[in-house]
């Protein structure tokens, strides 16, 4: 029996990807895909929309997010999936996430504007960010200004003042599980693999169970085989839900497609 292929990671124009809603549609159908999320980072803008668009053309949708998290001086993510995109306590807490990252982009270009780079604040502020180009409005307007050319150019410029994201203080991890169960959903930890988490895959999939993790993206670009086979096995002896995803942002992370890694319904384990 075939199996339907299925893509939980998924990121639009309302956060850091690259594709209006007709786009990813468009895409998914192309890719034959029957079952997808969108989760765009701190931000549900877009997910109305794409579920009406996925209903008509017949595919399986799964209201999504994902959410910034503080946990020991990192920065990681927590997935939400059928959440009501509705809840008041989930919108607010989203919300609040995005004024934090307004706020961490503004200080980010003051730093570089002390430093002497070719910016200032004052012109920053002023200036009108194309979400369709993907990405966030600092690094576009650090492109734009010809300081730097793309992401692994972006952070090297903060050397000595450290990593925008990490200087950033985002709700605690059990504060956001908290939230996505309330709206009703499913609470995920997002690719454990990812080289920019602080903690090895192993202690932080244990630290994130003691705050209430409800399962785990096993299958994502950034988790090697290793990663993948310890993830699996965990949420198997854990009786933890099992998700994945290619964490597309359509053109902007190129090494990203959808679809990839190739997963059916029959890897996932996710009570919707």
């Amino acid at each position: 029996m075939k199996q339907d292929k299925v893509d939980l990671h998924i990121h639009t124009s309302a956060s850091d990807g690259t594709w209006t809603v007709e786009e990813v549609v468009e895409n998914i159908i192309k890719n034959d895909i029957k079952i997808f999320s969108i989760t765009d980072h701190n931000s549900v803008e877009n997910v109305e929309k794409v579920k009406l668009l996925a209903k008509k053309a017949g595919l399986t949708f799964i209201t999504g997010v994902e959410i910034d998290t503080t946990y020991d001086g990192g920065n990681y993510h927590i997935l939400g999936y059928g959440i009501d995109i509705y809840n008041e306590e989930l919108l607010e807490l989203i919300s609040a996430n995005a004024k934090i990252m307004e706020m961490k982009d503004e200080e980010s270009i003051e730093f570089l504007e002390k430093k002497g780079l070719n910016v200032s604040l004052a012109d920053y502020r002023n200036y009108q960010n194309d979400n369709k180009r993907g990405g966030w409005k600092a690094l576009n307007y650090l492109i734009d200004k010809e300081i730097c050319k793309s992401t692994k150019e972006f952070f090297p410029l903060f050397e000595g003042w450290g990593n925008p994201f990490e200087k950033t203080e985002f709700p605690n991890p059990k504060e956001v599980i908290e939230a996505i169960k309330k709206a009703g959903g499913i609470a995920i930890l997002a690719h454990p693999g990812a080289p920019f988490y602080r903690l090895d895959y192993n202690v932080l999939v244990h630290a994130m169970v003691k705050e209430g993790i409800m399962g785990i993206e096993c299958y994502h670009p950034e988790n090697n085989d290793q990663v993948t086979q310890f993830c699996l096995d965990f949420c198997k002896r854990n009786n933890l839900y099992i998700t994945g995803g290619s964490d597309c942002h359509g053109t902007f992370f190129t090494q990203r497609c959808l679809g990839k890694p190739s997963i059916t319904s029959e890897d996932i384990v996710l009570d919707l």
